[in-house]
């Protein structure tokens, strides 16, 4: 008796070899996530110069090189232990349970270290202090005479470009003052909030995945990310707190709830503007009904805002823009301003201009893919960020964050490289020019090009075999 066809894609997933026990597979998460968490020790300890702290941290250019050997060491247990999970065919308690453990374990060590690759926390606690004065953020800047009597000795000399008012949008606002209200200048108590966010995001992730009739084990691929611990717990980067609402708003797709999923992204894009890329995947699958509630809570969130400052609201954003120095970490987006300052004096407005038009050609074309489903949703996402990365002037590793929780609902080799390779690009910070080297970009760039375009290639290829064989398959049918 022979056997039903295999279903597309089982020999990608290696169907044929043995596959672990749920027991098996939890022992090595135990063992992966022990050796994790000495890891994050380790790091936490070398931040405050704790001898302690493993011999994988050199001091001779500062805290990037020990940062990036501990990423690296980091990343391969990560991948290892995403690897048993997905290997694994029992959807056990157990697993789930070891994976959100070691996820609290590990933000927890880093919750208490002083954020040392990025001082962008200080501006949020800056930003809520200035509001719990009843002043409007957008006004001033905090080298401002006006709020001379808000300085003090702690927060205000660790606030990146003093002389430049606040960039954040109005949803930031809103949450760096109710942070504020709750616990004065306090770094720590704000970092909190953010890995409260970040544990409330796996556990939506896992609920998301359930509905699908996916594993939620599958959320290992953002919960013991490197990148997720050392950004959120570490840096303490706003983009924790627009997790939760995205993927509230893929919930509430998926549940054809159009209105709360229009109001969940609005609110996710009033706190950071990137979730707007989603826009053009679920009006096309959606209607354009579900930008209505959207407009409304941008509008509600930032009316309070504009009233005293007007466009001030746009606050920084436009110098930021329009800035050849705030460039960092750009792959082909730094060759196209190069490109376009040979010809205008001033190329990086013209290339955020390119930038702008290339994602409007791609959100009205669109991937093309025949799944209405979530899944096509995710692969439009993936089109119209990588169009992002392609040609935008700045990639700031953060920026990759909300797109890593997608990743355990359609796994892609690409992205899962540059979410791990994109802390090279901290080696910037090593070089007293603060210059990127180019070897720095080539291999984080490269391999994801080439990765994307082997995915494509092998998806077409896929189809065409597919399709012969049902051809064939149809001729022999008497």
């Amino acid at each position: 008796m022979s056997s039903g066809p295999q279903p597309a894609g089982a020999c990608l997933h290696g169907d044929s070899l043995p596959q672990p026990r749920a027991r098996s597979t939890t022992s090595i998460l135990v063992g992966a996530g022990l050796l994790s968490s000495c890891l994050y020790l380790s790091f936490a300890l070398a931040t405050r110069g704790n001898p302690l702290a493993l011999a994988l941290f050199p001091f001779r250019k500062g805290i990037i090189p020990g940062f990036l050997l501990h990423f690296l060491i980091l990343f391969a247990l990560y991948l290892a232990a995403a690897w048993c999970v997905f290997r694994c065919p029992e959807n056990r308690g157990s697993i789930a349970v070891t994976l959100l453990v070691f996820s609290a374990v590990f933000r927890v060590i880093l919750l208490w270290t002083q954020p040392v690759l990025s001082d962008d926390i200080y501006r949020y606690v800056w930003d809520g202090r200035v509001q719990a004065a009843g002043i409007n953020p957008y006004l001033y800047p905090p080298e401002a005479r006006e709020l001379s009597h808000l300085r003090d000795d702690t927060i205000f000399p660790r606030i990146n470009r003093p002389s430049a008012r606040t960039i954040y949008p109005a949803g930031a606002q809103w949450l760096f003052r109710a942070v504020f209200t709750a616990r004065p200048d306090s770094v720590l108590f704000l970092k909190a909030t953010i890995a409260v966010c970040d544990i409330l995001t796996i556990l939506l992730l896992m609920r998301l995945l359930r509905t699908q009739g996916l594993s939620p084990g599958r959320a290992i691929l953002y919960a013991w990310h490197p990148l997720a611990v050392f950004e959120l717990a570490g840096s303490g980067h706003l983009d924790g707190l627009i997790l939760p609402f995205l993927l509230v708003c893929l919930m509430c797709v998926g549940a054809r709830r159009d209105s709360w999923a229009g109001a969940s992204l609005g609110l996710a894009t009033a706190i950071k503007l990137y979730p707007a890329l989603l826009f053009p995947a679920l009006v096309r699958r959606h209607g354009l009904l579900l930008l209505v509630p959207a407009s409304l809570v941008l509008g509600l969130v930032y009316l309070f805002y504009i009233v005293t400052a007007g466009q001030g609201v746009l606050g920084f954003l436009p110098q930021y823009l329009s800035d050849p120095e705030e460039r960092f970490n750009s792959g082909p987006g730094a060759l196209l301003a190069y490109g376009l300052g040979l010809l205008f004096s001033q190329p990086t407005p013209l290339a955020y201009a390119v930038l702008a038009l290339a994602l409007l050609a791609v959100g009205l074309r669109g991937s093309r893919t025949a799944d209405q489903g979530l899944n096509g949703t995710v692969a439009e996402v993936f089109l119209l960020f990588g169009t992002f990365v392609t040609f935008a002037q700045t990639v700031h590793p953060w920026y990759l964050l909300w797109i890593i929780p997608l990743l355990a609902i359609r796994p892609s080799a690409s992205w899962l490289y540059l979410s791990g390779a994109i802390a090279i690009s901290y080696v910037k910070y090593t070089s007293d020019s603060l210059h990127m080297p180019l070897w720095a970009g080539v291999l984080e760039y490269l391999p994801f090009y080439l990765l994307a375009l082997w995915t494509a290639r092998a998806g077409k290829f896929r189809l065409v075999g597919s399709g012969l064989i049902g051809q064939q398959a149809g001729r022999r049918t008497p």
